[in-house]
């Protein structure tokens, strides 16, 4: 028989300290090629810090623009009216939208509340919420009505980089709650800083690979939030095992609270119908940790002062 042909050498790999190796990426510089993937950016980014300099410039990576300044967003503006609670998701399918509308409508009771839905208008989950729909409210918004609550949900995506300014209202003490939906929250936990508005309520699940995440998200807010956590009221061992020193603290102050899991709702997601008791109790408790020394302004508008001249014209 033939001698069987030598098998070929394996590649040799080229250490990242060779001459002809690459350095290895940086976590900054693996999410920067992310972004610069996403956004459309190839042209010039041949190397780690070609993309890194790519992420450093707002014209190039899309929503850095508003990204890149915190004064920058909506409700951290003076335009925005009365207090902001904004609500975010520790990670995904936490069920941050029906917190959100549980917290506005426990505000609702004592506050003039507007809920402003920043989610794609595909993956809202105010999508069904009101129960009456008003139409659209100027080039961005749909608005619509739940009982005491005003409901604003995006008329049509934006586009990168761009994040539309809070719907105008005539109320300036009006209180703004904002869900940020999950493009956004990922957005707003690359910028430094823009975690900590007025009030902050972040979602989880109770579940080890949630509050893992949830860990991260809390990490941006500086500890000033308090948790909502979908699930049951006695954790598991393995979840209370999992909690990072930021969840485990909120917890020991008293600053995580139960949002009971509703079949229904699990089922047939938010609708124009009243939210179940428990879910709407578990709302005015978050409301009372998020807004507990401001007083609420009056209901009603001051009525315009009386004339100081009688139906005549004549002084009173």
């Amino acid at each position: 028989m033939g001698r069987k042909a030598p098998l070929s050498a394996p590649m040799a790999i080229p250490s990242p300290t060779s001459p002809r190796g690459t350095r290895p990426m940086t976590v900054p510089a693996m999410r920067a090629a992310v972004i610069a993937i996403r956004a459309g950016v190839f042209d010039g980014a041949d190397n780690a810090d070609a993309v890194v300099g790519a992420e450093a410039s707002s014209a190039v990576i899309a929503g850095t623009a508003w990204r890149s300044d915190r004064n920058q967003l909506p409700w951290t503006r003076a335009d925005a009216g009365g207090p902001v609670v904004l609500a975010v998701a520790g990670h995904a399918g936490a069920g941050a939208s029906t917190v959100a509308l549980a917290v506005a409508e426990g505000l609702a009771e004592d506050w003039r509340v507007r809920l402003v839905d920043y989610a794609e208008p595909a993956r809202s989950g105010l999508a069904a919420a009101s129960a009456i729909e008003l139409g659209t409210d100027g080039a961005w918004w749909r608005r619509g009505r739940r009982g005491r609550l005003d409901v604003f949900r995006l008329a049509r995506c934006p586009a990168d980089g761009e994040l539309p300014p809070l719907p105008k209202t005539d109320d300036a003490e009006r209180l703004v709650v904002v869900d940020a939906g999950g493009s956004l929250t990922t957005a707003l936990l690359d910028s430094p800083g823009s975690l900590v508005p007025g009030a902050l309520v972040v979602v989880t699940r109770v579940t080890v690979p949630a509050v893992r995440q949830t860990e991260h998200v809390l990490a941006a807010a500086d500890g000033g939030a308090v948790v909502a956590a979908v699930g049951p009221a006695r954790w598991p061992r393995a979840v209370e095992a999992s909690c990072g020193p930021r969840l485990a603290e909120l917890r020991s102050r008293h600053r995580v609270v139960r949002v009971p899991i509703d079949r229904r709702l699990e089922t047939t997601g938010l609708t124009g119908d009243r939210l179940p008791k428990p879910v709407a109790a578990a709302g005015r408790w978050l409301a009372a940790l998020l807004m507990p020394a401001v007083p609420p302004p009056p209901r009603h508008r001051r009525r315009a002062e009386p004339s100081r001249t009688g139906p005549a014209g004549d002084s009173r």
